[in-house]
């Protein structure tokens, strides 16, 4: 058995210069020993990689099999990962049996604290799939986002809009007769965006015209 208990000061320049907080394990024959402090960060996933060969994926971080089978339009919940270090987040095949079948590999290390988000996005051959008309590169990439959040800050409902569609010019979206999100361009991802709690019919348009609605959709944000 063993007692763990929490020692020092979070602020020790405040308090006399004592010692710094931290966790502690005492055993019971007297032995104290020091629970090493981990660096760790907030990571969603999205898997928005409409190329059929990717429809299911695997990831692999540092060697260990993080997502199995991760399939299209589908996300992970929030969930902690190592910060600090460098991660290697590579992306298998749906059957794939070790970090060895890797298909694309990248490399990124998070803050100690911070929030992200990684979107899988793009095609594994350009070659064979539609051109964007901006030009943009629509090869197999992870979106990598900061400073996100789990939960509102205001009494509204806070949202990002990433534009994810490899074959689709820069676009407006528009709500009512509101501009929403302006000039958004393939891989675009925008700002917080907050409105109130409601339901909203979005209006894709080209970035140039808005005076042409490419599609509509309902967002019902009234409980969110």
């Amino acid at each position: 058995s063993a007692v763990v208990f929490a020692s020092g000061f979070l602020a020790p320049a405040a308090n006399q210069n004592g010692p710094a907080f931290g966790l502690f394990a005492a055993l019971a024959n007297g032995t104290v020993i020091t629970l090493p402090k981990v660096s760790l960060a907030r990571l969603q996933v999205i898997h928005n990689a409409a190329d059929p060969a990717a429809a299911s994926v695997d990831v692999y971080v540092n060697d260990s099999l993080l997502l199995n089978d991760f399939a299209f339009r589908t996300a992970t919940p929030y969930i902690d990962v190592p910060a600090g270090v460098l991660l290697n987040i590579g992306v298998a095949a749906g059957n794939s049996t070790s970090v060895n079948d890797t298909l694309k590999n990248f490399q990124v290390t998070l803050a100690n604290g911070g929030s992200y988000l990684a979107v899988a996005n793009g095609v594994l051959n350009p070659a064979n799939f539609a051109l964007n008309p901006d030009g943009a590169s629509t090869a197999f990439t992870l979106f990598l986002q900061d400073q996100m959040r789990e939960s509102a800050t205001t009494n509204d409902v806070d949202f990002r809009v990433i534009h994810g569609a490899s074959d689709a010019p820069t676009v407006d979206v528009l709500a009512g007769t509101g501009n929403l999100v302006n000039d958004a361009a393939y891989n675009n991802i925008t700002p917080y965006i907050s409105v109130p709690a409601s339901s909203y019919t979005l209006n894709i348009t080209p970035g140039n015209n808005n005076s042409v609605i490419v599609a509509s959709f309902d967002a019902n944000l009234s409980t969110l």
